[in-house]
């Protein structure tokens, strides 16, 4: 991931903010006073999840459905009707006492 620099000012606004992107995905922040780089903020060990601004990237290198692919969508049609219907009946009985 790139690296991206901050003015000490826009840190200190937005400390909470640039830290979470230093934990949850990586980032590397350069801390600029004036054109100088004085500190730089990078995480300590690698993160433990999956960044999700790469997950189009890894899903489209993945296997891919072929001729299946229509029977699957309709598996699963099938499957979320069943579950709204038995969500559906739940709540009828739960209401209805």
């Amino acid at each position: 991931m790139a690296t991206v620099s901050v003015s000490v000012t826009e840190f200190s606004r937005g400390l909470s903010d640039f830290l979470s992107h230093v934990q949850y995905r990586g980032q590397v922040l350069d801390i600029e006073r004036g054109k100088r780089v004085i500190a730089r903020v990078s995480p300590v060990a690698p993160s433990d999840g999956f960044p999700i601004d790469q997950l189009d990237d890894l899903l489209s290198k993945g296997p891919q459905l072929g001729a299946d692919r229509k029977s699957m969508a309709k598996d699963v049609q099938t499957a979320r009707a069943k579950m709204r219907s038995r969500a559906t009946h739940g709540r009828a009985r739960l209401w209805a006492s």
